[in-house]
């Protein structure tokens, strides 16, 4: 056995020793040839292997980007790509702008005193009808509690026929998107418009408040109650004429927010009780304003109250309920609800399905990074292996006998081959190359050109090859992603 693969062993090496892929035809026994086709076939082994490999390795460690369409996906297909592919995920969209009452729904809760029975008429006559004869001091509650509150009534009502029609327009508004905006990011965007849209509709209420406050006042405008003016006639001359009033050291003539505590006063002006948080004042609007409710968040308060009005029925009223507070406390000016629109809490609803609905995508496509598959590696070699063979077969012999001449010629041989010209030699060579020599070699002058044009077209065509596919692989377009970590605003604009 140990006999046998000694013999196996010499004939191995024997065989790869004399291993010859370039024999020359016919076959030669000069050794010196022979020498020159062993090493160009080493050579070309050498070549071709690292060759594949750097080709293997290559194609097989490179990043290529894959992009993946989905036609028509479901809501359920485009959370489940989001999840996996957010960050290149794209759906377009073939309805681009949306009413915002396709997917949203707004509502809010107002202040209770809005729908209690303190804004009723019933209220409003019990609060005037419990002394029609009786002269009432000019201050006492009961000369202009009535208005107070049929004020209030008219805020609330104006407020809310202001959130309305607000709405309404709100609800027309277009959400423009060219495509799918995820549920995240739609969810912050639309909950950023409706703040935006309570902000404006607030200022614009408080705004025009404000200007007819101001106009009202600069222009000296007399209460109906004649709250801010007492009138004076001279019935000898048929003459009026007014006189601010005071509250302390406010006088109506300079400020509109002169304000006394609302009280009960009996006929001849002697104090009875304290409304709690009520006050009157030059104008019954400015009055309200600085006023609060707690005397209606307390029985008890609203009992002592109606037993001023014993001219009237009672009414089995009930105090408003502060455990129903959310935005608001009981201590809260009419002024500070009013800032809120009289709204105790805003609730929204957003049905990203509907969007994603009306959005009416018909594909997504999404990329991702990955590396070549075995099938793709396999292809490609075996593109290029025919085209690789061929170029180191064709130089490779050329190489070697080249060198090899070069240290075998003699010192006459240099000489004589500096000679002659380098442009001569280059033409001889070119017009007798040929590398589709007959076997056995023909002398027929016919044949050797037929050989030599067919190895010209084969370089033409095999150069040209090579031209198109470096062009073609040099020109097209690919996707790249580049990411940048934590990017200052400075390189976030450029």
């Amino acid at each position: 056995m140990p006999v046998f693969i000694n013999q196996f062993y010499q004939k191995l090496n024997v065989a790869l020793k004399n291993y010859n892929l370039f024999p020359s035809i016919p076959p030669t026994i000069d050794e010196y040839q022979l020498q020159n086709q062993r090493i160009s076939t080493r050579l070309f082994i050498v070549l071709l292997a690292s060759s594949l490999l750097i080709l293997v390795l290559y194609t097989s460690l490179i990043n290529i980007t894959q992009t993946v369409t989905i036609n028509q996906p479901t809501l359920t297909k485009y959370v489940e790509l989001s999840s996996l592919h957010s960050q290149t995920l794209t759906c377009d969209c073939q309805q681009i702008s949306i009413n915002y009452q396709t997917f949203l729904q707004i509502k809010y809760t107002f202040h209770q005193i809005c729908n209690s029975i303190f804004i009723t008429q019933n209220w409003f006559d019990f609060l005037s009808g419990g002394h029609p004869n009786e002269t009432l001091n000019s201050r006492d509650f009961r000369k202009g509690g009535t208005s107070m509150f049929q004020s209030l009534s008219a805020f609330c009502n104006l407020v809310q026929q202001t959130i309305n029609n607000r709405l309404i327009q709100f609800y027309s508004t277009q959400y423009v998107s060219s495509s799918v905006v995820p549920s995240e990011t739609f969810s912050l965007q639309v909950d950023s418009f409706i703040s935006q849209f309570i902000s404006s509709m607030t200022n614009d209420f408080l705004l025009s408040l404000s200007s007819i406050r101001q106009m009202i006042q600069s222009n000296a405008l007399l209460s109906g109650l004649l709250t801010n003016y007492n009138l004076y006639e001279y019935s000898s001359i048929l003459f009026v004429y007014s006189s601010a009033r005071w509250f302390g050291n406010c006088s109506c003539a300079t400020s509109a927010k002169c304000v006394y505590q609302a009280a009960f006063y009996n006929s001849i002006g002697s104090f009875l009780l304290n409304v709690p948080g009520m006050y009157s004042g030059c104008y019954i609007v400015e009055s309200l304003l600085q006023s609060d409710l707690r005397c209606l968040y307390n029985q008890s308060c609203l009992s002592k109250i109606q037993s001023y009005f014993y001219g009237s029925t009672l009414m089995n009223i009930t105090a408003l309920n502060e455990s129903l507070l959310m935005e608001f406390h009981v201590d809260s000016t009419i002024e500070v609800i009013l800032n809120k629109l009289m709204v105790e809490k805003w609730d929204w609803l957003i049905i990203y399905e509907n969007y994603y609905n009306e959005c009416a995508t018909s594909r997504c496509s999404y990329t991702y990074e990955t590396k070549n598959r075995p099938i793709y590696i396999v292809t490609t070699i075996i593109g290029l292996v025919g085209g690789l063979i061929t170029v180191l077969r064709l130089f490779v012999p050329r190489v070697v006998n080249i060198i090899r001449r070069k240290k075998q010629m003699t010192r006459a041989e240099i000489e004589e081959q500096q000679r002659r010209g380098f442009a001569e030699k280059l033409k001889e060579y070119l017009s007798t190359y040929n590398i589709f020599p007959s076997i056995p070699p023909t002398n027929d002058q016919h044949q050797l050109k037929i050989e030599r044009i067919s190895t010209r077209l084969f370089i033409v065509l095999l150069a040209s090859s090579l031209l198109i596919l470096v062009l073609y692989t040099s020109l097209i377009n690919i996707t790249q992603t580049v990411t940048i970590n934590q990017p200052t605003l400075t390189k976030y604009v450029e």
